[in-house]
């Protein structure tokens, strides 16, 4: 995974964007989950030493499908 990616939720179907701040803890690299700021249903998940943060998508029209 980059570190700025776009996801389509697989349960509400809204799209959000998926940060991945990199913390720098050495050895400290757990499995994070990814969860949807609309929905909150889980969307993978990714191991990582860093913070995992989301945010809603919407466009300038207000669509965020």
């Amino acid at each position: 995974m980059s570190n700025n990616e776009i996801y389509k939720c697989i349960a509400c179907g809204k799209r959000f964007s998926v940060t991945i701040s990199n913390a720098g803890y050495p050895g400290g690299k757990e499995r994070e989950s990814i969860n949807c700021p609309w929905c909150g249903a889980e969307n993978g998940s990714e191991v990582t030493s860093g913070i995992i943060t989301t945010q809603k998508v919407i466009s300038e029209d207000g669509d965020n499908q």
